[in-house]
């Protein structure tokens, strides 16, 4: 399998160094050997550690603000019905609205910056969070609640005992998703109104029509979204194992 896959990435950088210049100005596509070295140039003078540095940082808080609030507000919607009646249709109508169009008003709150970033990426975080949260909340059988209060327990040990276990299952769930849409969420701020990261790296290339950096820029993004998917895939693996075989008994 992985010969197989080297093959076919060498024979598409090969069509691809081929077709740059010659099918499709090299304005357009950049070569691979323009590519290549400058994106090796990045990495060992720092630029890319330092934009990544940048942008994880802020994904990373925005995940942090995004899932305690995504967390805390599904709990509470999730035990209570009458609440759930009341605020669920409006989070679920704005969780419809595509959120990369709230960057502007985000911007007359925040201004550009760091601010932006985090607070666009919180905002996509939550809704992912809140729902699985939510449902994780819900869908817990009634038996194993009728158990838990038979023995005397409490509705603070239900919450505990109980709903708070399922839950997190599918909260680790929800990370396979959160994770990355919170990068993808810093990064389309970086590029619409950043000063750093690998967004504005790659928005600062496009502006400038520099082919070879934008296309080197959005390398960086592709290797670090290919390293992020592989290690959330990883970390998750077990417990959506669980989650899968206790949802098919």
């Amino acid at each position: 399998m992985f010969g197989t896959q080297a093959v076919v990435l060498i024979v598409f950088l090969i069509c691809w160094q081929l077709a740059s210049g010659t099918l499709i100005h090299e304005l357009m596509i950049s070569k691979p050997s323009n590519v290549f070295p400058l994106f090796w140039k990045w990495v060992t003078d720092g630029t890319i550690f330092t934009a990544a540095g940048v942008t994880f940082t802020n994904a990373f808080l925005g995940l942090i603000i995004g899932g305690a609030a995504g967390i805390t507000v599904g709990v509470f919607l999730g035990q209570s019905s009458w609440l759930a009646d009341i605020f669920e249709p409006f989070i679920t109508a704005i969780y419809t609205m595509p959120k990369h169009a709230l960057i502007p008003l985000f911007i007359m709150w925040v201004g550009i910056g760091s601010q932006l970033s985090v607070l666009t990426s919180a905002v996509i975080v939550f809704f992912l969070i809140f729902f699985n949260t939510f449902f994780g909340i819900r869908e817990v059988k009634a038996s194993l609640i009728s158990a838990v209060r038979i023995m005397g327990g409490s509705a603070f040990d239900v919450l505990w005992r109980v709903r708070l276990p399922s839950a997190l299952v599918w909260v680790v769930a929800a990370l396979k998703l959160a994770v990355p849409q919170a990068i993808v969420g810093v990064v389309v701020a970086e590029m619409l109104a950043g000063n750093s990261g690998l967004g504005f790296l790659v928005s600062k290339n496009a502006h400038s029509f520099n082919a070879a950096g934008t296309y080197a820029a959005l390398l960086a993004l592709l290797v670090a979204g290919f390293l992020v998917d592989r290690l959330m895939t990883f970390l998750t693996k077990k417990p959506l194992e669980w989650k899968n075989s206790g949802s098919a008994m």
